[in-house]
């Protein structure tokens, strides 16, 4: 009898190779429930730029799976699950997007004028912002104080830190703005 993996070529569909390990009858359920599970094993991913799973390391991987290639590494039974590891980074990853400086919503609007009009220097320039609001959003870090200009006003630039928290608000938020009342 004859490998059917060996009649693939070198990059196969998982159609193909389905259709080589269980056969035409059960090629779709496996494509379906199998694969994934036999990729968090160690089961060979797609290659984007062959559209295909390289069809030698399928065959390894089949080896070390059935046992034969003694040297070949096989995933070992999951072990006990520990939900506070994931909790605590999903906790983590979440609190890491979320925005860090706690500006208030007339700080928020100042900064993100700011952030939108980069070439607004002045508190006088930006809608219902004050040197008051400045002063809090430097406090913050999220921008710095300047040189005045030739009007006599203050001057203000965005940090990274107020560019960045204007990232995360976004994100935060969807891109939507908070509605005052």
């Amino acid at each position: 009898m004859t490998d059917p993996l060996s009649k693939l070529p070198l990059f196969a569909t998982d159609r193909e190779i389905a259709v080589a390990v269980v056969g035409k009858e059960r090629a779709s359920m496996y494509v379906k429930a199998a694969i994934p599970i036999l990729e968090r094993h160690g089961f060979p991913k797609k290659d984007p730029l062959h559209d295909g799973r390289p069809v030698l390391l399928v065959r390894r991987f089949y080896d070390g799976y059935l046992g034969i290639a003694a040297g070949f590494q096989v995933a070992a039974p999951d072990g006990e699950e520990n939900w506070e590891v994931w909790n605590r980074s999903a906790r983590q990853r979440r609190n890491e997007r979320k925005p860090q400086l706690g500006l208030n919503t007339r700080c928020l609007g100042a900064l993100r004028y700011m952030v939108e009009h980069p070439d607004v220097r002045t508190s006088a320039e930006i809608p219902g912002a004050t040197d008051f609001t400045m002063k809090e959003l430097a406090e913050k870090g999220a921008v710095k104080e300047g040189r005045k200009d030739a009007q006599g006003d203050r001057t203000w630039t965005v940090t990274d830190v107020g560019k960045e928290e204007m990232t995360r608000v976004n994100d935060w938020h969807g891109g939507k703005r908070r509605l005052s009342a």
